[in-house]
């Protein structure tokens, strides 16, 4: 095998398109934290002028000694089921390593260790990934605590499946909600980027609520323009007067089906229970539709009821950060937000929808236990990643690389 450095154009060929990829595992990636005191190599395994395995390597220098540090975020992009070939790419990448004069190397693959379904319960014949762990352990790989990233995730497959077939594996809750928000007229648009601070704004509330370390303008701003059309912030949003006239058409047709109901009450068609519990539902529907209708009347014109960042490339979107302005939330318009991109999605020919980060679920004390349990309403899969590992090159430095590397945020919800 030869180790080469790839152009930007040959990895993201090889990456974008590779099973395990992420966006993480991208130029776009490498281009965002370059900006952040990163350097970005792209090396790829070559073999018969054919890429066998790559990856995004970032490196970090100290200034004090020169001594380089490496990360690969959720990569390698290889077979792990293929030792021999992870070992010799493993010894290549070393070599590299060394060349630049690095001391240490940490890897978070982006696979998962088994199949589970959306309440985390292991799926009988699924994927069994536990070999990646021995064959990292004989490429001289340490299994470390996880800090960088999230390791359990809520994802959506979308392979050969429609719209329909992920709507009806939604929670009752969430079809309901989604088809009422459909009735009154919700929708979502672009957000305008002169308007960023109203995403600010929301992310610095929930930053406040949940008691969260909040992500910089600064660090949007540059992760927009690294992935250039790759990233969407998505708004949540109703017009009053068009919620309105749909709550009075509302109304209207179940006024409409009580006029049937008594003719053919009247016409012995129904027994008297039935009807006297109809008109008792009925008038419960109408008074809920009243107050609906008095709700939004108070409401201004155009109303964003929240804001959502989706990255957009490779094999799946992510709904990477968000929330919904706390006004609004008893409205649960992100359902409306979540449904509308999981149909862009399929309609693009994504093979996932990521709702991302819900924490360790069998922790006790997960702090995003609350997100977890929203996340499952839509059905999608609990993700347990492999975790984190590290290559001790220079092992004088494995304290001060393992103490640096906590200070790298990524985009993992830190808790302050």
């Amino acid at each position: 095998m030869e180790l080469r450095e790839l152009t930007k154009k040959e990895f993201d060929g090889y990456a974008l398109n590779h099973p395990l990829g992420s966006f993480q595992q991208t130029s776009s990636w490498g281009r965002f934290m370059e900006g952040d005191k990163f350097h970005a190599y792209y090396v790829g395994g070559v073999v018969k002028e054919k890429i066998v395995g790559a990856s995004l390597l970032l490196s970090y220098e100290r200034k004090k000694g020169k001594e380089r540090i490496f990360y690969a975020p959720r990569g390698f992009l290889i077979d792990y089921k293929n030792e021999e070939l992870l070992k010799e790419f493993t010894e290549e990448v070393k070599k590299f390593i060394i060349e630049k004069h690095g001391v240490f190397l940490k890897i978070d693959p982006y696979i998962l260790v088994r199949d589970r379904d959306s309440d985390g319960n292991i799926l009988n014949g699924g994927v069994d990934n536990d070999f990646v762990e021995i064959n990292l352990t004989n490429a001289n790989f340490i299994k470390v605590n996880d800090k960088i990233q999230p390791k359990w995730l809520s994802r959506i497959n979308l392979k050969d499946k429609t719209l329909e077939d992920i709507f009806n594996n939604f929670s009752p809750k969430a079809r309901q909600t989604v088809r009422r928000n459909e009735r009154l007229g919700f929708k979502i648009r672009d957000l305008d980027l002169d308007k960023m601070d109203k995403f600010l704004n929301i992310i610095d509330e929930e930053s406040k609520k949940y008691n969260t370390i909040a992500t910089t303008e600064t660090f949007y701003l540059d992760l927009k323009q690294a992935f250039d059309g790759n990233i969407q912030f998505k708004e949540v949003y109703f017009k009053k007067e068009e919620v309105i006239s749909n709550i009075e058409k509302m109304i209207f047709d179940v006024i409409k089906e009580k006029r049937i109901r008594i003719d053919n009450y009247h016409n012995s068609k129904m027994t008297e229970g039935y009807f006297i519990d109809k008109e008792l539902e009925d008038e419960e529907e109408i008074k809920r539709l009243e107050s609906l209708k008095e709700y939004f009347s108070k409401c201004n014109d155009d109303v964003s009821m929240g804001i959502y960042m989706f990255i957009t490339t490779g094999n799946e979107i992510v709904a990477l950060n968000g929330g919904i302005v706390d006004e609004y939330n008893k409205l649960d318009a992100s359902y409306t937000l979540h449904y509308e991109m999981i149909k862009y999605a399929i309609d693009n020919g994504y093979k996932y929808y990521n709702l991302y980060e819900i924490g360790d679920i069998t922790d006790a004390n997960n702090k995003l236990k609350n997100s977890y349990n929203y996340k499952k309403n839509f059905g999608g899969e609990v993700v347990e990643l492999v975790g984190e590992y590290d290559l001790v090159i220079n092992p004088k430095y494995t304290d001060m690389a393992r103490k640096y590397f906590p200070e790298y945020l990524g985009v993992k919800t830190i808790f302050k």
